[in-house]
Parts: structure tokens; sequence; C-alpha cells
């Protein structure tokens, strides 16, 4: 071997080394051996989920493109259906050409049974397919109901929708005036309705004779529920108390129910207002002729007895039960011409002449309650005019019905009045200040 410097030697060296270097970096991948180069590989990979996140993207969006492009199917418009008088929902199917099939389906739903009463003037909405087959059915019983019969795999699925009205409490009051001298036109002159008066007058029925009683200064005032919803009136609610100063005697109505359930209208005492029979017969009449023993008869011109009172009220007014009784008369004779007669126990009769009809149901041997329709305001018999005439008999005798003592209801039991007055105190100092 020759000699060679040792400088020359390291150059030599160093030459080598770099051959091998560049020899082992031009070898392909996958025939290096060397295992540092694994790191170097596996950081290549770090962008892919990169990648698949984007692709995930795309999908979505593909999908989202999928849904739109499938339209929901378009329907026919509601069927909005007047309801007409006379009308069920059979003759209703027939003139808009709705299927029978569906209408059967529909009426075999327990909740449906209330479509064979609509009420004239409100309207029916009916939903089709686009084959004609009923989807889904909606009547508005009233504001506060609505009934649903909507299509289902199996048939129909019927059901109420209702809602909750909103309550407000209301105070009224009226006069008896010269231009309003009776119950009804004080009451419309106060802004109540006719039902509002019937009420007022049967909370007080008992006690005062609103055709014989009323004078000119009389004052009543009430405090009611009205009902809303939405902002829209749809009517009243309970009638909570009432107050009626009569002949400068003070009349006071509370309502109340205990926890049992049981309901009435009571003094401010717990003293029940109901009494076993009511002073008139006849709603918003006048006394043509009272009880009068000697009175002068105006067909026969002669003194004959007058035994009970006469009320004038229009052909066809409703005559009511003065009590529970049973009726052991329903006739026609030439001088009473059609005529009712009730027991009540053992102590009372009512008699009730000149009705131009009695009431369906009204035979002998049945029972009735206070206050039900026996018969109507006729003028048969002997008669110059439409009128009731009206007799109260106690064990056999003739008494004055304005003015005989009737027996009271039952009071708030003991156990109850302590919630009473808790329950009615608020209403009992609002109609004291108003």
């Amino acid at each position: 071997m020759r000699d060679f410097p040792i400088t020359h030697l390291k150059i030599l060296a160093g030459l080598a080394t770099v051959l091998v270097i560049l020899w082992i970096f031009s070898l392909p991948t996958g025939e290096s051996a060397a295992p540092e180069t694994q790191p170097t590989q596996t950081s290549l990979s770090m962008p892919i989920p990169l990648v698949k996140t984007n692709t995930q993207s795309k999908a979505t969006s593909s999908n989202s493109g999928n849904n739109t492009s499938s339209p929901e199917p378009i329907l026919p418009p509601p069927l909005k259906i007047k309801i007409r008088s006379g009308d069920n929902l059979s003759n209703i199917f027939a003139r808009n050409g709705l299927s029978a099939g569906d209408l059967q389906r529909i009426l075999s739903t327990e909740p449906a049974k209330i479509l064979a009463e609509l009420t004239p003037g409100q309207t029916i909405e009916i939903q089709s397919d686009d084959s004609g087959a009923i989807t889904l059915l909606r009547y508005q019983i009233d504001p506060a109901r609505t009934l649903i019969a909507q299509r289902t795999s199996s048939g129909f699925s019927t059901s109420f929708i209702e809602e909750s009205p909103e309550i407000r409490l209301v105070v009224r009051q009226g006069t008896i005036t010269r231009e309003t001298p009776s119950l009804y036109h004080a009451g419309k002159a106060a802004g109540l309705t006719d039902h509002l008066i019937m009420e007022l007058a049967s909370l007080f029925q008992w006690d005062i004779s609103f055709a014989l009683d009323l004078r000119e200064g009389d004052r009543f005032s009430l405090i009611y529920e009205t009902l809303s919803i939405k902002g829209e009136d749809i009517g009243t609610g309970q009638l909570l108390g009432a107050k009626f100063i009569n002949l400068k005697e003070t009349h006071t109505a509370l309502f109340f129910q205990n926890k049992m359930g049981a309901k009435g209208y009571f003094d401010k005492t717990g003293q029940s207002l109901r009494k076993a029979f009511i002073r008139d017969p006849v709603h918003f009449s006048y006394v043509s002729s009272s009880f009068n023993l000697n009175r002068k008869h105006p067909i026969h011109k002669k003194t004959m007895p007058h035994r009970g009172i006469d009320y004038a009220a229009n052909r066809g007014t409703p005559v009511l039960a003065a009590g529970d009784g049973r009726v052991i008369k329903a006739e026609r004779n030439e001088a009473s011409g059609n005529f009712i007669v009730l027991q009540h126990g053992e102590q009372y009769i009512t008699k009730y002449l000149h009705l131009s009809k009695f009431h369906s149901g009204i035979k002998v041997g049945n029972r009735v309650g206070q206050g039900q329709i026996i018969g109507y305001v006729g003028a048969t018999g002997w008669a110059t005019g439409p009128h009731l005439h009206y007799e109260f008999l106690v064990n056999g005798v003739h008494r004055n019905p304005r003015t005989v003592r009737l027996p009271n209801a039952d009071p708030i039991a003991s156990s109850d009045l302590a919630a009473f007055q808790i329950a009615t105190q608020s209403i009992l100092e609002s109609l004291d200040t108003s």
C-alpha cells in the first residue's frame, strides 16, 4: 500500500462517508431498512382527517338536497260548511259530495255523538286529500270547545280541544223607577242579559213577589263572572252574590259550595233562600186581581169569593210548579178551563186555572219539581183575558199566596259555617259598598 499523508486519508474518509449517505437516500422507500424513516411516513398521514371532514360535509349537503327535491303533496283547500237550520251530518256530506263511509267511521267514535246536535250558524271545516278522502274534520261546538276528528291508520280518532276562559268579576246595580217599573226593564237598563235577570228573579222568588211587591226606589246589585277567550266575551259564569232592597227590607243572596259539592244560595247567616214554594208561578207578569173573599165577579156581576191571585200575562207564558209535588188533577171544566192541581206532601195543595194547554208529560200521578213548567197561560173557562188563576191551600183551607208563611229549606250545616263565612266575605263586602 502506498503511504498517504494523514490529511489525505481524512479527506478520503470524508468522501466515502458522503458517498454512503447518498447511496442510502437513493434507495426506494420500501427497500430502506432504516427504522428511523418510519416517523417521517406517519407524519404524512396527518392531513387525512381534514379530507374526511370535507367528504362528510359534501354528503350532508347532498342529503339536504335530496329532501328538498321531494316536496309535500299539495292538498285541496279545506271545505268550510255553514250549518243551516235542519242540517245534519248526513245531508251535509251528501250535499258536498263527501264520503258516506268516512261519515260512518267518524260517527262510530264515542265523542262524535255530539255531532248529532249541530247548531245552525256554526261552521264545520273539512280537509280532504287529493283523492277526496277526509283527513280532518273540525267542529267548534262553542268558543271554548272544538271537536277534532282525524284520520288514522285504522279509521278516525276523535277528541275535544278545550280552552280555559279568562274570568273577570263584574258588579252591576239597578233601580226600579217610573221609567223602569219592572225587574225586567230595570235589569235591561242596568246592562243585564235576559239570563241574568231570570237568575236574579229566581234568587229572591221565595221572598219577593215581583208582580206585587216592587216599588219605585227599590234597588238591586249583583256580582257575577264574565267569561272571555282571547279577548272575546263568551258569556257569563256563576252569579256569586246579589242584594235586593224591597219595601225598605234588604234581601241578600250568597253563593256557596261545600267540600262535598252541594251548592246553593244563602243569606248572611247561612239560612237557605230556597223555600218549599215560590211566591209567583209566572215570571214577569202583573197581578190583575188579588186574593179577596168579597170580590165582585167581573163576568157574573155578583159577589163571589176570589180565593187566589190572578196573574195577567201573555198567552203561552210558561206556568211553573210552585213546589215539589204530585199531579192529582189535569183536566178541563166550564169554569176553570184547563186546570192542574198539585199535592205537596200532606198539608199543601196548589191550583193552576185557565191554562191554554198542559206541558208535555203532565199526567195524573206524575211527580213534578219546583220551578218545572207544567202548563201555559191561557184564557180558557170563565176568563176575560189571558191570565193564570193561582190558589194555595193549607190543610184544605184557601190562603193568600202572597202572605202565607212558607216553610224553609235546610240551612248550611254548622260544620260548614266557618268555610261559608270565609268564602263569601269579599262578595258580601262588595255588595254592601255597591
